[in-house]
């Protein structure tokens, strides 16, 4: 009988190119391990060790392979000394903006860009701690390191910013190169204090997807940061980088490749795109090279039964385990806050029953 693998050596054989015994799980669960501690959701967030061990409970109760991570979708008002809500309410499923901290274009040139020098800015904070115990147990470092611009979207009056597209161009670029020197500083303060060599940060958003702007706003305006902050993560040594495309960004595909090939990067992408993004489509893309990510559509695991989120797991598996380089079998976005544990434990069971290599 063939030994089974552990979590860590399940991923690790991914990351390097070989067969795991199974498809590897990474639910991308955050809110939803809340409920394994029984903290709040505004606790959740507003404290790194609570995040770390909410998680790393989650982790050990259902078996998955992903690691504790810190990150929202509305990182980069906080950092820049906007004001933020923890989620606390009801209905509420991650820290939003309460105010901005530009407001209109005479803002962007007073705005200071955070060092992380003297102290770390907003959530990093929180981030950090939970860095520490993930390193320390010898777990990736796993922080926010994008998108540009979706945090530049934040950072500034969302809808403003997105007329400044296309009314004042210049002062759209001015504030997103702002954002991406916070995460260049980001970037070199977690490198520094963990090791490049133990990180696997993440970036993404749903701000550049193709709902919100075209392919071409998203070449002048979201490619360029991305190309800058990752052309810095190679050459710090960075050797592999979740990547999540939030939403439909279909047609910004061709930018993704293209992102690739002019870093000449021989690192490891872990793509996970959102549920609108076929899988034939992301192997047809980076299957040759880089990890994908089986993108079940969220909402399923709240309105779907467990026996109908095993068939659609399944199908998931069998559409993405034959990818050249990798599969690992995910939601396309957050697992539900409120699903119930027995959703999740459909991903594992699929994984255990249809998941496994030869």
């Amino acid at each position: 009988m063939t030994q089974r693998m552990t979590p860590s050596e399940r991923m690790m054989a991914v990351m390097t190119g070989q067969k795991p015994d199974r498809v590897p799980v990474v639910p991308f669960v955050l809110g939803y391990s809340s409920k394994i501690t029984g903290i709040s959701l505004g606790d959740f967030y507003a404290d790194g060790d609570k995040c770390f061990e909410a998680q790393f409970a989650s982790m050990r109760l259902h078996g998955y392979e992903q690691t504790p991570m810190y990150g929202y979708a509305s990182l980069g008002a906080f950092e820049f000394g906007g004001e933020i809500e923890y989620p606390y309410g009801k209905g509420q499923g991650a820290p939003f903006v309460k105010k901005h901290p530009v407001k209109n274009i005479e803002d962007i040139e007073k705005l200071e860009v955070p060092d992380f020098k003297r102290e770390l800015p907003g959530a990093y904070k929180e981030a950090d701690k939970l860095a520490a115990r993930c390193h320390a147990m010898g777990m990736p470092v796993s922080v926010q390191i994008g998108s540009t611009f979706t945090a530049t979207s934040v950072v500034a009056d969302t809808s403003e910013f997105l007329s400044w597209l296309l009314m004042e161009p210049k002062a759209a670029h001015s504030l997103l190169n702002k954002v991406c020197d916070m995460f260049i500083n980001a970037i070199d303060y977690f490198a520094e204090k963990y090791g490049a060599e133990n990180m696997l940060p993440f970036d993404g958003g749903p701000s550049e997807s193709n709902t919100m702007i075209s392919p071409e706003m998203f070449a002048e305006f979201a490619y360029p940061y991305m190309k800058r902050i990752h052309t810095h993560l190679k050459e710090l040594g960075v050797h592999a980088v979740l990547m999540h495309p939030c939403s439909d960004q279909n047609k910004n595909i061709e930018h993704y490749v293209k992102l690739r090939n002019e870093l000449g990067w021989s690192g490891k992408y872990v793509w996970l795109f959102g549920p609108e993004t076929p899988i034939k489509d992301q192997v047809k893309a980076f299957g040759d090279h880089d990890v994908i990510c089986g993108n079940i559509n969220p909402p399923l695991f709240l309105t779907e039964p467990y026996e109908k989120l095993l068939e659609i797991c399944k199908q998931t598996i069998h559409e993405g385990m034959n990818s050249p380089s990798g599969f690992i079998l995910a939601p396309g976005c957050e697992f539900p806050v409120n699903a119930a544990p027995i959703k999740l434990m459909a991903m594992m069971d699929a994984a255990e029953m249809y998941g496994r290599y030869e």
